[in-house]
């Protein structure tokens, strides 16, 4: 369930979770000022909690991000314990999630961290990602939970089931196919940016 009053809009948190996004997703201040037809003065502020965005650069930052307006909200928070938990623990039906390419991806973290994404994709029958080559150190560490997947390392194709893992360093180039026509894929996977 999530808080919708004021609070839950609070100038730092929304700067907060931009920042975030911003960071792991490794756009400049720049880049996202440019995405949402503004000054990077005004995305600092934002970052910072010293302006307040408009409804219309939320929806602006959902669509750069891929991610829903929920994204931006607190979660309700009652007692200072619930406080402390939000901060290790994320419950099974409170995980933020983001579309991206057809794929719903939930956050298994309680917050991004730029260095490493702790995260769970879904893929529906037939999805296939676009070619990815992203010039950065660093790895992405996969298990296949439910399904199948066809993954292109460098342009190898491999076949994984469920129970299979999978490595493979950042700077290659990628991409993958639930080759089902009934069932999604379910992948655990993480990546290490260092």
């Amino acid at each position: 369930m999530f808080n919708t009053d004021a609070e839950a809009w609070a100038p730092d948190h929304v700067g907060k979770t931009l920042r975030e996004l911003r960071r792991s997703r490794r756009i400049t201040i720049q880049q996202l000022a440019d995405g949402l037809n503004r000054s990077t003065g005004y995305v600092s502020q934002l970052e910072r909690g010293l302006s307040q965005p408009t409804l219309k650069d939320l929806y602006a930052a959902c669509t750069i991000f891929g991610v829903p307006m929920s994204w931006f909200v607190e979660l309700e928070k009652k007692q200072p314990e619930a406080e402390r938990e939000k901060e290790i623990i994320v419950r099974g039906n409170q995980r933020r999630f983001m579309l991206h390419q057809g794929a719903r991806t939930e956050l298994l973290t309680p917050q991004l961290d730029p260095d490493v994404e702790f995260m769970m994709s879904t893929f529906e029958p037939g999805l296939e990602t676009e070619p990815k080559n992203v010039p950065t150190a660093g790895a992405e560490y996969g298990y296949i939970l439910k399904g199948r997947l066809e993954l292109w390392v460098d342009d190898e194709k491999y076949e994984l089931f469920e129970g299979d893992s999978y490595r493979f360093n950042r700077s290659s180039t990628y991409r993958s196919r639930n080759p089902s026509k009934t069932e999604p894929t379910i992948i655990i996977w993480v990546g290490v940016y260092k």
